[in-house]
């Protein structure tokens, strides 16, 4: 190692044999000892003459030399800083040198030093928290004044050989070749010597978000990634490969810390040797991405270059996509692409479903006498790169990129889907016994995930849901406690497959299936545990009988809001829970209340607070539906309808026309008004938004969130000092 090349000053060359600087016999009795190897013997001698003479640059010099050797190098540093107050430039010159030295010695001491580690909750050993800086970190330091110190001694005395050796070994530690920073890929600096890329399936993101709807086990094939964290030296070019197999869509990009001449360009070489992607445009720009996802490869192994344009040393961040061909990404029911090869279903939900471009998919299920069908098909949230293709356009609706069909068993059309946000729902009301035949058919092009739920009801009354008697407030049903009671129940999922492990839907926790019969009212329960904004849902089909959503408080005797303006176009209604008062913890900003015994600690949260939901019908009217309730972020999709928009807007213009008379009645400060009408704007804000998006998704805000966070983001790894 480079420590191991330091040369000590006054015992190895450069103080042309003067190393001491005082003489006295217990000095004299330190120096022997020193030249001797017998440090502590010589630390003894000096402390002795402390005592027996004057405090002096010469003994601090001679105390220092050996503090250093001894390896106590706070003391070293010390003495020697003092010894510094000299007039004598020979003298000061030495203090110098010795100082590079000892602060050199106190780095590499540093640099051996194993971190504080702790044992954590899993029994494994993982770095210790602290407001200090690691050992590395402080090692540089130590090395910085080496190097302050030592360029001194040599401005000084310019032949001082050691100094300069000793430099050349400090400044390697403060600021070390690139290679040996590089990458653990090296050498991949040629076409032949190219690092393999193998991308894999990334962990379903929802598992780590409290409350998230974990998506189905086919999803993770859908894109395949590679990412890490990466190194590049001027004049020294990366290369990474990849094998691809016939129909794979291939993209990439670069990370690149903003700062100045941290520029690098990303190449693409086919199988053939063709450039597929230049590194550079037709102005000369340096391109930092690609996306060839419009062109499926042909099998072989691609070539990826990543070239230092500016030839300045950087890190960045490689981020490789693949999506594999459709086709081999397709779900376990295929090939049901044609009406005789309908899949025969049990009713319930299906999850992670595959839509391919020109490729139906195809269903079927038995009715007895009296019993109904309900159909309800929704696009899944899948796999980003899809979730951003199927993306509407800035201020267009959501419309769903799917149609769904019931045929009867001779192939005529029965009924078609009516849209719902992302999906689309389908009610055949006592049709006769029989089988019926379910299509699924995307748009020209499309492909992407969808869920799928069939059930089959006997007739009112005794086809009612399972929730009955719910038919008063005192009755109503907890959803949360509901859904996981259906989840516990499967056993098996349609089809004879593996129970799902998420609600009926896959949209979001918690979801039930449930019936209005003819003069029947339907009362639930949900009680909200955190403080994000939540939503309420009850999709059905429109035309079959429209349904009313109503919130109300606890104990179902306050109105809070009401929802009836569905239409054949946005078939459902939408709720939202009431934001939390102004003095409630979890809004402003107070400390949360103490928590029940076992309820968590300090991170328990806020109080949850309880509401009651009730659906209903024209009294002639029976209808099936899907109620969910959602926590939707302002950044993601879901399923809703416009007409909750139109009613937040009825609300609002009520409240405004109702604020004015107010304000004629009894007139308030301008200012003041201002406030609080910029007050109770930012604290509905993320309702708002969270209403938006589950009708629509006018920007890639996923993306810009993710870029914005991703580790890949102007970090610079760790030098190893």
């Amino acid at each position: 190692m480079w420590a191991a090349a330091l040369v000590a000053v006054g015992t190895l060359g450069g103080c042309d044999g003067d190393v001491f600087e005082t003489s006295e016999g217990s000095v004299d009795d330190g120096n022997e000892a020193v030249l001797a190897g017998k440090v502590e013997e010589a630390l003894q001698s000096y402390a002795e003459a402390v005592a027996a003479i004057p405090e002096s640059p010469e003994l601090n010099y001679d105390r220092g030399l050996a503090e250093s050797l001894a390896a106590h190098h706070e003391e070293a540093t010390q003495l020697l800083l003092k010894a510094l107050d000299t007039r004598q430039a020979p003298l000061l010159q030495k203090v110098r040198a010795a100082l590079g030295v000892a602060y050199s010695r106190w780095g590499v001491t540093l640099e051996r030093t194993t971190p504080a580690l702790k044992q954590g909750d899993d029994g494994q050993l993982a770095l210790a928290e602290s407001d200090e800086k690691s050992p590395q970190a402080q090692a540089l330091d130590k090395w910085k004044l080496a190097v302050q110190h030592l360029e001194e001694a040599l401005r000084m005395d310019p032949s001082d050989a050691a100094s300069l050796h000793n430099l050349e070994v400090a400044l390697l530690r403060v600021d070390p070749p690139c290679s040996s920073r590089d990458d653990s890929h090296e050498d991949n600096d040629t076409q032949a010597s190219a690092a393999a890329i193998e991308p894999k399936a990334e962990e379903d993101p929802a598992q780590a978000q409290s409350g998230g709807t974990p998506r189905a086990p086919e999803m993770a094939k859908d894109v395949l990634k590679w990412t890490e964290q990466l190194h590049s030296c001027p004049d020294d070019a990366d290369w990474y490969k990849i094998e691809l197999q016939e129909g794979d869509r291939l993209s990439g990009a670069l990370t690149v810390p903003e700062k100045p001449g941290a520029t690098l360009a990303l190449e693409v070489v086919g199988p053939d040797g063709q450039v597929l992607h230049p590194g550079r445009g037709a102005d000369g720009a340096a391109s930092t991405s690609f996306d060839l996802s419009g062109t499926p490869a042909r099998a072989g192994t691609y070539w990826l270059r990543v070239d230092n344009v500016a030839l300045d040393e950087t890190s960045y961040g490689l981020e490789v996509k693949v999506r594999p061909a459709c086709s081999a990404v397709e779900d376990r029911f295929e090939d049901n692409d044609s009406a005789d090869a309908a899949v025969l279903l049990t009713p319930g939900p299906l999850d992670g479903l595959k839509l391919c471009p020109r490729d139906p998919d195809w269903y079927a299920v038995d009715l007895a006498e009296g019993e109904s069908l309900f159909l309800y098909a929704q696009e899944a949230q899948g796999a980003e790169d899809e979730d951003e293709a199927n993306a509407p356009a800035p201020g267009e609706p959501q419309v769903p990129p799917f149609v769904t069909e019931i045929h009867g068993a001779d192939g005529a059309l029965l009924a078609k889907g009516a849209p719902t946000g992302k999906g689309r729902v389908t009610t055949l009301l006592t049709p006769g016994p029989g089988r019926y035949l379910m299509r699924v058919l995307g748009d020209d092009g499309y492909e992407g995930r969808y869920n799928l739920n069939v059930q089959v009801v006997p007739p009112c009354p005794e086809g009612d849901d399972r929730f009955e008697d719910n038919d008063v407030a005192p009755d109503a049903v907890d959803i949360t406690e509901a859904a996981q009671a259906d989840q516990q129940a499967a056993a098996a999922g349609p089809g004879g497959a593996p129970a799902p492990q998420q609600p009926a839907g896959g949209g979001g926790p918690p979801t039930l299936f449930a019936r209005v019969c003819p003069g029947d009212v339907d009362w639930f329960s949900y009680t909200e545990q955190g403080d994000k904004p939540s939503v309420v849902t009850a999709v059905f089909e429109h035309a079959k009988g429209d349904l009313a959503l109503e919130l109300y408080d606890e104990a179902g005797q306050t109105l809070i809001t009401r929802a009836d303006a569905s239409t054949p176009e946005q078939n459902g209604e939408a709720v939202a829970l009431p934001p939390r008062p102004e003095d409630d913890p979890a809004t402003a900003g107070g400390a949360t209340p103490t928590p029940a015994p076992g309820a968590g600690g300090e991170d328990a949260g806020p109080p949850p607070r309880t509401f009651k939901i009730k659906l209903s019908a024209p009294p002639d009217a029976e209808n099936f539906y899907l109620l969910e309730v959602q926590q939707p972020s302002p950044s993601s999709g879901g399923d809703s309808q416009d007409q909750s928009d139109d009613k937040d807007k009825s609300d609002d213009e009520d409240k405004g026309d109702k604020d004015k008379d107010d304000k004629q009645q009894d007139p308030k400060d301008p200012g003041k008004d201002e406030q609080d009408k910029q007050d109770e704007q930012a604290k509905n804000e993320p309702l708002q938004d969270a209403l938006d998006k589950l009708d629509r998704n006018p920007e890639n805000l996923e993306a810009v969130e993710s870029a914005k966070q991703s580790p890949l983001a102007n970090r610079r790894p760790g030098k190893d000092w």
